[in-house]
């Protein structure tokens, strides 16, 4: 890469400012000295690594690896030795020309234009706020369906173009590829870094437009205030009755929507058994039906409402209904497919994202008084919210989608819940430790920020984040009758720490065990082949 000048050295300074934000939920643990070792290392990445570590559009995951233990408290020495374990990047390289107003779309889904997209929308974040980038870029209906697209190619083939020219999708792109581009430009939002947030931007930018199905056109359609009719307004002004907005639940109805649901089992959509492939036959077969269900769901969330500040508040339930959706898959889909030959939890690398990935909902969708930026419009929040979930139900229907057993889930998962005892002292001792075993989680986090593989701290401090937020739940909260799914009645806020402790289970306690460690596993859930298969995608 070209050297920098002052200038260059000044904007790197406003992308990546000292001292960080220390994530959606602050432990003891960072200090200046870590805060530092951080933003070097996150720089030397923008400076030194491409967005994609392979030809095959493998993606860098060394500055979630950093920005994670440095959210979980981990000290400066072992930053840097996990930004040392990626060690196998693919070097930066000058793009071929840079990327401009005018060419914006020419070169979208190339990789090769990743500097050139790099540094456009780090110039734009000289004098532009995040949310504003995301406003413009990711979720405003130009930068996705251009309704001016066939007089555009009309008008390149008169100049002696080939009229080729797509529908920029950027929403599309940022949650494709497992949603890599949206996790790492979230990244840059919840810890207030621009220059992350640039590299998200970039990495979309260059991403395939591979799940159209999932992020249509009718998700960009500006529709009047939700739960407003026709006269409405008129008449309480007259009548002075402010409505009062009914409490919502989340019941977790989608998901048994989505297990049930006829066309969605592996049986009927007739998935080719190679992993690179079970995607890209979900948003064949599966998308209109997945995206369907999605307008469902919104549609009776938002039932009832009359203005933003009651959408505000039914976007609570919404986010708290995807995020633990997202685990439940994750944790209990597991728990169940863990199969007949000892395997302690079926620990699914796809499904793992999901989690990793819900916790940016908590900065990009919702209020909260210790978030970086300002939040986008709320259609706009609510049309990224859509695209996630399906994307989410997309991926746990590729994997199998399997039961979901919560009773017999928390009946087995009970010896989860707590640390071992403290070490036993000499019985003459004056003072003896408490004989009742601790609380989990310290043990896990500290289990967590010690594990080389890097996509088990993102989702053991996800998980985390869930249970400061949500671990109170009592059992009954969720109990919602015939419509939600089955044993509902029995959630409590538990689910997190449950879902962690068996992750570790499979992947190895590598600060407390002493043994080998073990990796994620990548069989699927039932209905699907049981052997491993060496990955060959960009999912990675």
């Amino acid at each position: 890469m070209a050297s920098q000048s002052k200038e260059d050295r000044d904007l790197l300074d406003k992308l990546y400012p000292f001292p960080p934000f220390t994530g959606a939920v602050s432990l003891p643990g960072p200090n200046d000295k870590g805060a530092h070792t951080l933003l070097d290392v996150l720089r030397h990445n923008r400076e030194h690594n491409h967005i994609f570590f392979n030809d095959k559009g493998f993606h860098n995951h060394s500055t979630h690896h950093v920005l994670t233990i440095y959210g979980l408290g981990a000290s400066p020495e072992i930053i840097a030795d996990a930004y040392k374990t990626h060690d196998y990047l693919k070097p930066a390289f000058d793009s071929p020309e840079s990327i401009t107003d005018k060419n914006f779309s020419d070169h979208l889904g190339d990789a090769k234009y990743y500097s050139s997209y790099l540094a456009y929308f780090s110039e734009y974040l000289r004098d532009h706020t995040p949310n504003e980038a995301l406003e413009r870029f990711i979720l405003s209906p130009q930068y996705n369906f251009n309704s001016e697209l066939n007089a555009i190619n009309a008008q390149d083939i008169k100049d002696g173009g080939k009229g080729e020219k797509q529908h920029p999708e950027m929403l599309n792109r940022l949650l494709a590829g497992l949603v890599h581009p949206f996790i790492h430009l979230s990244f840059g939002f919840e810890f207030g870094l621009p220059g992350q947030v640039a590299e998200g931007l970039a990495n979309t930018a260059v991403h395939p437009n591979e799940q159209s199905k999932l992020v249509p056109p009718s998700f960009f359609v500006k529709s009047p205030e939700p739960g407003i009719l026709t006269g409405l307004t008129s008449r309480l002004s007259l009548s002075r009755i402010v409505p009062v907005l009914e409490e919502k639940r989340p019941t977790f109805a989608f998901l048994r929507r989505i297990r049930d649901h006829a066309q969605l089992t592996p049986g009927v959509l007739g998935f080719p058994l190679e992993e690179e492939r079970q995607w890209p036959a979900v948003l064949t077969l599966a998308g209109d039906s997945i995206t369907a269900l999605v307008n469902d769901w919104a549609q009776e969330w938002l039932e009832g409402t009359h203005g933003d500040a009651d959408v505000e508040k039914r976007l609570e339930g919404m986010v708290e209904e995807v995020a633990w959706g997202n685990a439940i898959w994750f944790g209990v889909g597991g728990w169940h497919a863990r199969g007949p030959e000892g395997r302690p939890f079926n620990a699914d690398f796809f499904l793992a994202h999901l989690v990793t990935s819900s916790i940016f909902l908590l900065t990009l969708i919702l209020p909260s008084n210790n978030a970086p930026y300002p939040l986008v419009p709320l259609s706009s929040r609510l049309t990224l919210l859509k695209a996630y979930l399906a994307t989410s139900a997309g991926w746990y229907i590729s994997r199998g989608n399997g039961p979901l057993p919560l009773a017999e889930f928390y009946t087995a998962t009970a010896d989860k819940l707590t640390a071992p005892s403290a070490a036993p002292v000499p019985p003459s001792a004056a003072r003896k430790p408490l004989a009742a075993p601790g609380g989990p989680w310290e043990r896990i986090i500290q289990n967590a920020i010690a594990h080389p593989e890097e996509h088990l701290p993102k989702a053991v401090r996800a998980l985390a984040t869930f249970a400061v937020r949500w671990g109170s739940r009592p059992a009954g909260y969720y109990a919602s009758g015939g419509d939600g799914l089955e044993g509902s009645e029995v959630l409590d806020g538990t689910l997190f720490v449950r879902a962690a402790s068996l992750a570790l289970d499979r992947l190895g306690w590598a600060h407390d065990s002493g043994k080998e460690l073990g990796n994620w596993d990548r069989d699927g859930f039932p209905g699907w082949p049981s052997e491993d298969r060496e990955m060959g995608s960009a999912y990675l």
